[in-house]
C-alpha cells in the first residue's frame, strides 16, 4: 500500500495513541493534533518513526484549526486519513451539568470535529478520494447516567457523520464512526464508577484496550473497507449488539 498521511486528533495519548501507533506499523505516515504544546515521549517516537509531525492545537477555535490544517498541507501536501479522536467527558448527573459543561464538551466532541474536518474534506474533494473516522462512543447509542453532555455529543458525532458520508460519497470520500465500549483509557480514569463493574454485561468477559479500537479504525480506513461508509462500528466486546 502506498505510504499515506493520516492525522489523528488527540493523538497525544490513549486510544488516539493507540491508532497513530497501528499506521505508523503499517507503514503510514501520522500527524498527531493535540492540546499540550510538548508531546509525551511515546507520540514523540511514533512521529519521529512514521515520518509524521505533531501539532498543538485547540480544536475548539477556528483560527488556531484553520492555521495549523494549513501548516499541515504545506509540510505534507494532503491528508489522506481523518481520525476525529479528540474528545472530553465531564461526569456531571443532569441536574448538575452547567451550561459551561455542555458549551465545552460541544465545542470540543462535535464542533472541534466540524472545524479540523471541513478544510481536509475540501482538498479530498478535489482529489477525489479519503477516509474519515470518527471516534464516537457506545453511549452516543445508549446512554449512560452521569453523561449527558457526552452522550448527547456522541450521538451527534453519529449523525453528521452519516450527513458526511451521504453528501461525500459522490466524490470517493468515506465517513465511518467508531463506537467503542468501556475502553481502558485517560478519558474513563476519573469515572466515579469502577470498571470492573461493566465486566458481566460483555460476553467477552474483558474490558477493552485502546488497541482493540485502533485495529479497526486502520480496517475502516483500508480499502478492505472500501464499501463502508455512514456506519457506527461498535467495538464494545458485545455490550451492545445495534
Amino acid at each position: 500500500m502506498t505510504k499515506r498521511t493520516v492525522l489523528i486528533t488527540g493523538g497525544n495519548r490513549g486510544i488516539g495513541l493507540a491508532i497513530g501507533k497501528k499506521f505508523s506499523r503499517e507503514g503510514d505516515r501520522v500527524v498527531l493534533l493535540d492540546l499540550p504544546d510538548q508531546p509525551s515521549p511515546e507520540a514523540l517516537s511514533l512521529i519521529a518513526e512514521s515520518g509524521g509531525g505533531y501539532f498543538s492545537c485547540d480544536i475548539s477555535v477556528k483560527s488556531a484549526v484553520d492555521s495549523v490544517i494549513a501548516s499541515i498541507f504545506n509540510q505534507f501536501g494532503f491528508i489522506d486519513v481523518a481520525v476525529n479522536n479528540a474528545g472530553i467527558l465531564r461526569w456531571r448527573s443532569f441536574l448538575e451539568t452547567t451550561e459551561e459543561d455542555f458549551d465545552c464538551t460541544f465545542n470540543v466532541n462535535v464542533k472541534g470535529l466540524y472545524l479540523v474536518t471541513q478544510p481536509i474534506v475540501r482538498e479530498m474533494v478535489e482529489r477525489r478520494e479519503g477516509a474519515i473516522i470518527n471516534i464516537a462512543s457506545m453511549g452516543g447509542k445508549w446512554g449512560s447516567t452521569l453523561q449527558s453532555a457526552y452522550c448527547a455529543s456522541k450521538a451527534a458525532v453519529i449523525e453528521l457523520t452519516k450527513v458526511m458520508a451521504m453528501e461525500l460519497g459522490p466524490y470517493n470520500i468515506r465517513a465511518n464512526s467508531l463506537c467503542p465500549g468501556i475502553i481502558k483509557s485517560e478519558i474513563g480514569k476519573d469515572s466515579p464508577r469502577p470498571a470492573d463493574c461493566w465486566l458481566d454485561k460483555t460476553p467477552l468477559g474483558r474490558l477493552g484496550q485502546p488497541e482493540d479500537v485502533a485495529d479497526v479504525a486502520y480496517f475502516l480506513a483500508s480499502k478492505d473497507a472500501r464499501y463502508m461508509t455512514g456506519q457506527a462500528v461498535n467495538v464494545t466486546g458485545g455490550m451492545i449488539m445495534y
